[in-house]
């Protein structure tokens, strides 16, 4: 009886945990005056926070995006080449030392396309 008790508890912890995750969205800008005749014209991938976890996931595969992500202060934290997908690219950004939540900014760069956007890290 107690083993299914504890089973119990754990299956609903296991379910109840993602609701209390601290997951944003980042509103990413861009240049939609420019007429896109290459590449992927429509794709705009959408960034999502999650504490130190930043997740890039786009409606189509997008090859070679340059991803900078920057602190307040325009230092650079990550800097990679992704590839972009349904599935989302996951990226680790650790919080400051200090614990203090910074403004940071995250920059992509693919198909002649830069788009920007920031969050609270």
């Amino acid at each position: 009886m107690k083993k299914k008790l504890y089973n119990l508890l754990y299956l609903v912890l296991f379910c109840v945990m993602p609701i209390f995750a601290n997951k944003t969205e980042v509103y990413l800008s861009y240049d939609h005056s420019q007429d896109y005749t290459k590449g992927h014209p429509h794709a705009i991938p959408t960034v999502t926070s999650d504490d130190d976890d930043v997740t890039i996931k786009c409606d189509s595969t997008l090859y070679n995006v340059d991803v900078v992500i920057k602190d307040q202060y325009g230092n650079v934290m990550h800097h990679s080449i992704q590839v972009i997908g349904p599935d989302g690219t996951t990226i680790y950004i650790p919080e400051d030392t200090n614990g203090e939540r910074e403004k940071t900014t995250i920059e992509l760069y693919y198909d002649r396309k830069h788009l920007s956007g920031y969050f609270d890290e």
